[in-house]
């Protein structure tokens, strides 16, 4: 689109296209990077006779040039100044304003722009003609409605001109008008009275319709899988909006390098008016294997080393199969699962796991393996649930056993899950605006050497906001939980509180209810509490202060009358994947046996 300005002269006259490379050469120095103490440095050319109103935007567009040594060197820094406000006040609605500049000097040099605003003009009218077939009546209305920016006596700037074409396109593609493009605006301009008459001239092109899927570069993958993607139903009418999402849905599944979706160019006119238009998908399939290794260092969690090796697309439906492993100082883990996506609609994946374990903490060791199937469904965007079964067994040893020395117990679990997840962060290692939010319900039944029914409860949300802008950010977590029914639920299912991920500055599971000996029992509900400030002081580093609080307790009421608080601060390397973090935390209600610090390092934030 173009956007013309009139010269002093003929009171009316009609113009194209004179005014929008410079419109977007200011826009994009309105846009730039610089910060604004670069603005308040000596080098700006002095411009005077600017509206006032203007002036500090102006300043914001000017760039910072060096001293001048030559007179040359002046009179280019002013004739480039003189660009810059000329386009500024054309954008602005000052279309007969003179611009010029004064250089002079010997040994020092001078500068200056002089400005002559003249009068504002203000829009006088405004209209659209199509060329070819209108669009349909609604489209018709709605599109007129976003002419109201530029209703008569509105000052004529160039950037609404600009917002409304774009909008008008956009709204011909959204209505089904795939083609749909814009000429030149027609600008009459009147130099005596001082307006602008725009006509907008918008070609909609023919209304199309969703044909079939033609899709090229699939190797391993099943066609029917990549057409399973799709968000329209067969012959639906075409939205942008609609392609987009395909696009994406195609990136999501991780199985290609390169997905590229196009409208075919040609189309088959249908009885209904419409246009049948072929949608051309070329993918190029990536390597199918992944193998990752990482670790974590806690003082108070210890240390450990994890990896895992995937194999995607086992059988072509975008399947894949995961083995992980960890072994660390308080657990090793052999994890093996299958997870089929798209399961008779788009966002229902199937899950099936099956691990073994070796747990051994200062409240209860513990090994044993558990089977599980879940099924998850993608609710809306942003929430998901999951129904899921499992069953395990564990030998299980706890600290009061140890201590009387009656042995272990052999007790077998069998326990359903429902869960709703609120993903509203769009990264999920570094999220800087959003919320973040689960609610679990665990009801299960326990037989063998303790028998038993339960029923475990957890809520959890994080929020997270920019505080004035995206390099700082606070962040606030909470999370509380409940156990319902007798007493005598698996230890992995009781709550326990302190530790990396918990209440920094505590040791492993030390804020968490003890019997009558000291040791360590776990609990039946638990709240936590964490707030950091976050600063991102450049690409690669950061830095946190925190706050954490929380406890377990041996009742089903969670203790928050027991909360105890940890204080601390860290740094944050931003590596290509994500933060790499390390911590130091105080505990701010120590007791005896508590240590004077803890220092935690791991990958993402620590929530």
């Amino acid at each position: 689109m173009a956007f013309g300005r009139p010269d002093i002269g003929p009171p009316r006259m009609r113009l194209f296209g004179k005014t929008l490379a410079g419109l977007v050469i200011a826009l994009a120095c309105l846009a730039s990077p610089l910060a604004p103490a670069a603005f308040a440095q000596a080098g700006r050319v002095p411009v005077d006779g600017i509206p006032p109103a203007l002036s500090d935007d102006l300043k914001r567009l000017q760039r910072e040039e060096p001293e001048p040594t030559t007179l040359f060197e002046a009179q280019r820094q002013a004739q480039r100044a003189v660009d810059v406000v000329k386009a500024f006040l054309e954008s602005e609605g000052y279309y007969q304003a003179e611009v010029e500049y004064s250089a002079d000097g010997e040994n020092t040099f001078k500068r200056q722009v002089h400005v002559v605003a003249g009068p504002l003009f203000t829009y006088a009218s405004r209209k659209i003609e199509y060329s070819g077939a209108e669009p349909d009546a609604l489209t018709t209305k709605e599109i007129d409605t976003l002419l109201a920016p530029l209703e008569a006596g509105v000052p004529a700037r160039a950037q609404p001109v600009i917002e409304t074409g774009d909008a008008i396109i956009k709204r011909l593609k959204a209505a089904g008008y795939p083609d749909a493009k814009q000429e030149p605006v027609d600008v009459l301009a009147d130099g005596r009275q001082h307006t602008i008459e725009l006509t907008f001239k918008v070609q909609p092109g023919l209304r199309a319709s969703f044909g079939k899927i033609n899709i090229s570069g699939l190797d391993r993958t099943r066609e029917q899988f990549v057409l399973d993607l799709k968000p329209w139903k067969d012959n639906e009418r075409y939205q942008t909006e609609k392609l987009d999402e395909f696009r994406a849905r195609l990136a999501e599944t991780g199985l290609f390098d390169t997905a590229a979706v196009r409208l075919d160019d040609a189309g088959q006119p249908l009885d209904n008016g419409l246009s049948s238009r072929d949608v051309d998908v070329e993918v190029k399939e990536r390597k199918r294997r992944t193998i990752t290794a990482g670790a974590s260092v806690s003082t108070s969690d210890g240390y450990g080393v994890d990896g895992s090796w995937e194999l995607r697309n086992f059988t072509g439906w975008g399947d894949s199969v995961k083995v992980s492993a960890q072994v660390a100082t308080l657990q090793s883990i052999l994890d093996t699962s299958y997870v089929r996506p798209n399961i008779g609609r788009y966002g229902r994946n199937l899950k099936l796991d099956a691990k073994v374990e070796d747990l051994e903490t200062d409240a209860f060791d513990q090994t044993g393996g558990s089977v599980s199937a879940t099924l998850q469904e993608q609710l809306t965007p942003r929430m998901r649930g999951s129904l899921g079964l499992e069953a395990g067994y564990a030998s299980i040893l706890d600290a009061q056993a140890k201590l009387l020395g009656t042995g272990r117990r052999d007790v077998y679990t069998l326990s359903s899950t429902a869960t709703a997840e609120y993903v509203g962060v769009r990264d999920i290692l570094d999220p800087v605006n959003g919320v973040r939010a689960r609610l679990a319900i665990e009801p299960g039944i326990t037989f063998g050497d303790t028998n038993i029914g339960f029923a475990k409860i957890t809520g959890e949300a994080s929020i997270y906001a920019d505080l004035g802008s995206d390099k700082l950010v606070g962040a606030l977590r909470g999370k509380i939980g409940t156990i319902a029914g007798a007493n005598g639920a698996p230890p992995d299912r009781l709550f326990f509180a302190g530790g990396g991920g918990s209440v920094r500055g505590y040791d492993y599971q030390s804020l968490s209810p003890r019997d009558a000996d000291g040791v360590l029992i776990g609990g039946r509900s638990l709240v936590e509490v964490s707030g950091e400030l976050r600063y991102r002081a450049s690409n690669s580093l950061g830095y946190v202060a925190f706050l954490d609080a929380g406890a377990a307790g041996s009742n089903v009421e969670p203790p928050i009358d027991a909360m105890r608080l940890g204080v601390g601060f860290g740094v944050r390397y931003y590596a290509g994947f994500g933060p790499l973090r390390a911590d130091i935390a105080f505990p701010l209600n120590k007791e005896p046996g508590d240590a004077d610090f803890q220092i935690y390092i791991s990958i993402g934030q620590a929530f």
